[in-house]
């Protein structure tokens, strides 16, 4: 074996998933994730929460640090898989570019 080859890097996903891990989380159980996305307007915010439902989440849009910004709390039930929340990461990473917003990432509870 070739002791020079390093091991890949966990993606942020990979990171946060062994971070469930080690507090005691079972992997094997569904868990309620919380995707967070912050939009500049309102309008913005509505526009991307219908792509969001299209998307199987569960959303809620809340008021953000400025008068005219909006958070959208997007949670969906799904196994903490990697490959599933890097996809979900990107879908989201676009959305948020076509609206002028932020992807801000994810939190789930132990389980």
């Amino acid at each position: 074996m070739d002791s020079s080859r390093k091991t890949p890097e966990r993606s942020p996903d990979g990171k946060l998933i062994d971070q469930l891990a080690r507090s005691g989380s079972d992997l094997t159980k569904l868990h309620q994730f919380e995707f967070t996305l912050r939009f500049p307007s309102q309008h913005a915010a509505e526009r991307a929460e219908l792509q969001l439902i299209g998307f199987a989440f569960a959303t809620k849009i809340e008021p953000g640090k400025t008068p005219d910004e909006r958070v959208i709390r997007a949670t969906k039930i799904m196994y903490p898989v990697e490959s599933d929340l890097q996809g979900l990461r990107e879908k989201l990473n676009t959305i948020a570019a076509g609206a002028g917003a932020a992807y801000e990432g994810w939190k789930a509870r132990v389980k």
